[in-house]
């Protein structure tokens, strides 16, 4: 994966500040689909309300492609939604479980509305509908989640 000169140099800076060894293998992307969704959940993670994050385990293989999923160890830079690099993640835990068995704390880390596992569920239900609706996928309680959960280790 290529990333934009501005990634490059943000990438240059952490390594630098942190001692990290630059060939380190590293991820960018914002999280939700617009450009408020991701300004608002990337301040979330800056102030250390959100440390976990969701997604639909069938959506990553959608391209053809073998997609490789989240991993432990991961280092991911955050972008906010002008793919601006805002910080850097480490994902702690990585975790596939059924959508009705994601926990009420494991919603709570996502920092998000209430903070409630119903607040989730519904959040969720709705942001994920039409992508699956679009690839001809069913959407149920059993339906496949990767769960994550994250420290922020730049700035730290």
């Amino acid at each position: 994966m290529t990333h934009s000169l501005a990634i490059q140099a943000y990438w240059q800076i952490f390594c630098t500040e942190t001692g990290t060894n630059p060939q380190t293998p590293y991820g960018a992307f914002a999280f939700g689909d617009t450009e408020a969704m991701a300004d608002e959940l990337a301040q979330l993670v800056l102030e250390g309300k959100k440390t976990g994050t969701s997604s639909g385990y069938q959506l990553y293989f959608l391209s053809g492609e073998t997609e490789v999923l989240p991993q432990v160890g991961q280092i991911d830079i955050i972008l906010d939604g002008r793919e601006s690099p805002i910080g850097v993640i480490q994902n702690v835990t990585v975790d596939v479980l059924p959508f009705k068995e994601v926990s009420e704390e494991q919603a709570h880390k996502e920092g998000e509305g209430d903070l409630t596992l119903d607040y989730w569920r519904r959040v969720h239900i709705n942001f994920w509908k039409s992508y699956y609706q679009e690839n001809d996928i069913t959407f149920n309680d059993e339906t496949p989640v990767v769960y994550e959960e994250f420290k922020l280790i730049y700035p730290s």
